[in-house]
């Protein structure tokens, strides 16, 4: 193409090139406008979540509430978010609202965006949560599915579970899978072998 068709069909064409390279920056702004916000969520979400650590250690729990609920509510997209549920499950539990607490695990568990790790975290709080509850097979099943990074608490669970339930067997195989996961030298060994002895089971 020479230059002076070159000019021609610039010429001819400006209209949809002025507009294609308008959109084309418009694009990169709200890009690095949204990445900029998400940057702003997350820190004002670890402010938050600082405050919420801070205040609950000091005892001040109706503060610490509600930078749990501002914290789900409108940072609910940040890790910060998944972590409030935690606390507020724990503030509920402790006030003896156990269908609060409930509902909070169960949010940690269905959200599909959460780490698999504080899924398996809530999924275990739940559990204790139903054994605290008088509910042992609701505990077991929970339990179903197996997460090897914390295979020893959720063998001693589903050894409680079985010990309230009367099930005394099955209880002690759980035990002795969770003792053998740990280290010889680790002290929870001795816990869990005082676990054993109080059903009759010899460790």
């Amino acid at each position: 193409m020479t230059g002076p068709e070159l000019s021609e069909f610039l010429y001819r064409h400006r209209i949809s090139l002025i507009a294609g390279t308008i959109i084309i920056l418009l694009a990169a702004m709200g890009f690095f406008g949204y990445e900029k916000y998400q940057r702003h969520q997350v820190q004002r979400a670890a402010v938050l979540y600082n405050e919420l650590v801070d205040t609950l250690v000091a005892g001040q729990t109706s503060t610490a509430r509600a930078s749990a609920d501002t914290l789900v509510h409108q940072y609910g997209r940040t890790p910060y978010a998944t972590f409030a549920h935690f606390f507020l499950a724990r503030m509920d539990s402790e006030s003896d609202q156990i269908p609060a607490a409930e509902t909070e695990l169960n949010i940690i568990i269905q959200t599909e965006s959460a780490p698999r790790g504080l899924k398996s975290m809530a999924r275990l709080s739940l559990a204790r949560l139903y054994l605290e509850q008088k509910q042992a097979q609701k505990a077991l099943g929970l339990l179903k599915a197996p997460d090897v990074a914390f295979s020893t608490l959720q063998d001693e669970i589903q050894g409680d579970a079985y010990v309230a339930l009367h099930q005394d067997g099955k209880a002690m195989q759980a035990y002795q899978s969770a003792i053998a996961a740990l280290p010889a030298a680790d002290p929870y060994r001795s816990y869990l072998q005082m676990k054993m002895a109080n059903i009759g089971v010899a460790p």
